[in-house]
């Protein structure tokens, strides 16, 4: 039993941790595109969307925890 809860939260953690990595890197990739490419105006909607998506994906999980 205690083998299932440690695996579990195991799995939290490395989710965690991958969704903090993946929000890092379109983090940076928007603070390119701000400076570099300011009129791609929709593909920086897109990723600011899918930043927030993650973001509230990320807090749902430690909600939970």
């Amino acid at each position: 039993m205690n083998h299932k809860i440690l695996s579990k939260v195991q799995k939290e953690k490395d989710q965690i941790n991958n969704l903090k990595k993946h929000i890092k890197d379109l983090e940076m990739e928007l603070e390119f595109l701000y400076v570099r490419e300011p009129n791609e105006i929709r593909y920086i909607s897109d990723l600011e969307n899918k930043v927030d998506q993650l973001y509230e994906e990320l807090d749902s999980i430690i909600d939970n925890e």
